[in-house]
């Protein structure tokens, strides 16, 4: 019985002497990714610079040693954004591991992390370095051995991984959204997102934050399953999808969304955010953590986005159609009066118009627009000046490009009617009369070509009466007008 107790006894210690010595391999692992991530020679891997580019060069060799599925011929997902006048070019690094469940492989899973971070400034003669250890070489550290583990261990996934370093996050998500709108696969068949962004300093807190786990139905109750088994504590795990990360572009498109994230105790967005400061034991925990969650839930028979999810994605899709805008515009140009049935016409006097006016989207090519405008017109006949002060309303429908803030020039053909009412004016210095030889109101039609960039339009407009002017109908007149157009949308 006593020798039983002692092999018992010997047994469980080989173990947990095996599960330390693993986990410490995993945390050396780990440093080693986060100081050449941090290193100076990567410059904070700023977009743009030459350590951006060396950044991707070492997870694509990573990428490549651990066994990484391509999509297509690269493990590059490229892209490109404008920031401010400039284009910037942009990669996400993109690999996967196929399932090994008939019924679930053709379902992904997404582990993601950004790779990207803050560059560095210039400070007279010194540059400083923000290296972005926790802020987010931490996060690329974790999923490359996670990655690695499930490589290794090709039956410990049900559902098919897709593993991603996802470039320009610091710079508005720009890496997470391109690859939601341009998903190697059908977005559809992703069922699950998990983002790593900051998971180094689990020692500070002795907890990881699982923000939207909640998002899955029984994704707590899972999360906490997983979690016993491991001795990992958790906190956070709400069904709010974190806006601030790479989960939001997923959330948005009804995809249950996890921000993995061991909170702001390190130098975020400073230059002390260094490599020797993170919590590398607590990182291999996580690590060896996510890689328990994520085969747990590939073999999941479903995997269900909760109903607070799917309200939040129709709310989003709903606020994310263009909205209705509204600006200030003037017309400057010429007008004069056309004599129908005679074989002149007269000459042609400064005109302009200025008001309001509303920008009403109808899909993503065509737009109403209506406005009030206050409208000096006339014409130069052989009396003299002929002017008018009126109240214009034109209503026209534009067809154009799209315009999108990385496409923000937008061209376009517009036409529609206008109606006119004449508020007064005068003929050489006798005031109109419009109770006996002048009609008051007018109606006619608009038509012409612009040009937006941001919120700037500018287009060239006519304008064409099809009532008469006056009422006495021996020759038949109608007025004519012609503008540069400039706007400005608020």
């Amino acid at each position: 019985m006593i020798k039983r107790i002692l092999f018992v006894l010997v047994f469980l210690i080989s173990i947990a002497i095996k599960a330390y010595l693993q986990t410490n391999k995993t945390a050396d692992i780990l440093k080693t990714h986060v100081s050449i991530l941090t290193s100076d020679s990567l410059e904070g891997r700023g977009l743009g610079t030459a350590g951006h580019e060396k950044a991707r060069d070492y997870i694509v060799s990573q990428f490549e040693e651990i066994g990484l599925k391509q999509f297509g011929d690269s493990y590059f997902q490229e892209f490109s954004f404008r920031l401010g006048i400039a284009w910037i070019p942009a990669k996400n690094i993109v690999g996967y591991i196929e399932g090994s469940d008939p019924s679930l492989k053709n379902e992904y899973i997404v582990i993601g992390a950004h790779y990207d971070h803050l560059g560095y400034s210039l400070n007279k003669d010194s540059k400083i370095i923000f290296p972005g250890a926790d802020d987010n070489a931490s996060g690329v550290s974790a999923i490359l051995e996670i990655a690695r583990y499930f490589a290794e261990n090709m039956g410990a996934t049900g559902r098919s991984l897709i593993f991603v370093a996802f470039d320009a996050e610091e710079s508005g998500l720009r890496g997470s959204r391109y690859f939601v709108e341009n998903c190697p696969v059908e977005i559809t068949n992703i069922r699950l997102m998990f983002s790593l962004d900051m998971v180094g300093m689990y020692r500070a807190d002795n907890e990881v934050r699982l923000v939207g786990i909640s998002s899955l139905v029984n994704g707590e109750e899972i999360a906490i399953r997983q979690a016993r088994k491991t001795g990992i504590m958790l906190s956070n795990m709400s069904s709010r999808v974190e806006l601030r990360t790479d989960t939001a572009p997923f959330g948005e498109a009804g995809i249950p969304a996890v921000h993995v994230f061991t909170g702001m105790n390190s130098h975020y967005h400073k230059p002390g955010d260094r490599y020797d400061l993170l919590d590398y034991g607590g990182m291999s925990l996580i690590t060896g953590y996510m890689i328990s969650l994520v085969s747990g839930l590939s073999f999941e028979r479903a995997l269900v986005p909760a109903p607070s999810l799917e309200k939040f994605a129709k709310q989003f899709r709903n606020d994310s159609k263009p909205a209705m805008k509204f600006g200030f515009l003037y017309n400057t140009g010429t007008g004069y009066h056309q004599y129908k049935d005679a074989f002149f016409r007269a000459n042609s006097v400064f005109a302009f118009s200025a008001g309001l006016f509303a920008e009403i989207p109808v899909s993503k090519i065509i737009r109403i627009q209506p406005e009030v405008l206050y409208d000096f017109n006339g014409s130069s006949i052989f009396e003299g000046k002929f002017r008018r002060h009126s109240l214009t309303i034109p209503l026209n429908i534009q067809i154009g490009t799209r315009q999108t803030q990385d496409i923000p020039i937008r061209f376009f053909v517009f036409g529609g009617g206008y109606y006119r009412y004449n508020l007064g004016g005068k003929s050489e210095e006798e005031k109109l009369d419009f109770e006996e030889e002048y009609y008051r109101n007018e109606w006619g039609y608009n038509a012409g070509v612009g040009l937006s960039v941001f919120q700037f339009t500018m287009s060239y407009t006519i304008r064409r009466a099809l009532t008469e002017i006056a009422k006495d109908g021996t020759i038949p007149v109608f007025d004519r007008n012609q503008y540069l157009t400039i706007g400005y949308r608020f």
